[in-house]
């Protein structure tokens, strides 16, 4: 019964931070990363676990604001990149050397949105940097954040279903 309370609790917050995939990034330069630039700050998410090849993975950047964590309009960037398997990667080049964390899921069907079951469970694998053990709920930033500096930061996040 727990697991049931986490997954409708990780259901609720994802749907309010990651439902609406097609708004403007904020805070954060356009892709693709320039690797020549010694300067410029990359976060390269590497996503694996995919079920199928069908889709896109939506990938959320949270600054480090435990008030705003999860909350889609605080986000630094956010992009939809086709799933690739084994694994899909991403590319942000962000605006500072700073603490961020990661959130994404599996948009299996195109829908722009995180689904859910009838009984409120996620309906698409999700993730997070770090892949942090969840229990009861989403994770606190301070399990899924991490340090941004310049050149390559690499992430890779384990979907979870």
């Amino acid at each position: 019964m727990a697991l049931g309370a986490f997954e409708l609790a990780v259901s609720s917050c994802l749907v309010l931070s990651l439902g609406c995939v097609g708004q403007p990034a904020r805070a954060a330069l356009p892709s693709p990363c320039d690797a020549t630039n010694p300067n410029e700050i990359r976060l390269q998410v590497s996503v694996s676990g995919m079920r199928s090849s069908e889709g896109n993975v939506a990938i959320t950047i949270y600054p480090d604001d435990p008030s705003h964590f999860l909350d889609g309009a605080y986000k630094v960037a956010r992009q939809q990149v086709p799933v690739t398997l084994p694994v899909t990667h991403a590319c942000f080049v962000l605006a500072e050397p700073a603490y961020y964390a990661v959130a994404l899921f599996h948009d299996h069907n195109n829908s722009g949105h995180f689904d859910t079951t009838v009984l409120g469970l996620p309906a698409k694998g999700y993730g997070f940097s770090n892949n942090p053990t969840l229990y009861f709920g989403p994770p606190n930033l301070s399990r899924v954040r991490f340090s941004a500096h310049p050149g390559d930061n690499p992430v890779s996040i384990q979907l979870k279903y």
